[in-house]
């Protein structure tokens, strides 16, 4: 017939790469309380469509995710800039990336009236 496949690299012997799910980190880590934490940090703002239509589908799938809202603690822009290097919303921050936007849209910081830049402290 047609031949017998290989076993996909999952599923190899003993020095084969490990599956797809051991590389992924879990949704959540323990904190040293032992606790379960959110690895997904959000940064959203307060009348932007496109971070409530983000935070619906996470919501949706049953992502846990740690919610930080710009329009309450403006002090986190600095974070947003320094992960992504400009001032657009929403943010999906992981273990090793940032991602701007949700479905291919985002809302700029002086849409939302947000500061690009928030106040030095002297």
């Amino acid at each position: 017939m047609w031949g017998r496949r290989s076993a996909p690299a999952c599923t190899r012997g003993a020095g084969a790469p490990r599956r797809v799910a051991e590389r992924l980190p879990a949704a959540t880590r323990a904190t040293s309380s032992g606790a379960w934490r959110p690895v997904i940090t959000v940064f959203v703002a307060d009348g932007c469509p496109h971070c409530a239509a983000l935070l619906a589908d996470f919501e949706h799938r049953h992502v846990a995710v740690t919610v930080v809202n710009l329009s309450l603690q403006p002090e986190r822009a600095a974070e947003v800039l320094a992960l992504t290097r400009t001032p657009r919303l929403p943010v999906v921050v992981d273990h090793e990336r940032a991602s701007i936007g949700f479905a291919g849209r985002s809302s700029t910081f002086a849409e939302l009236g947000l500061a690009a830049r928030p106040a030095r402290r002297r």
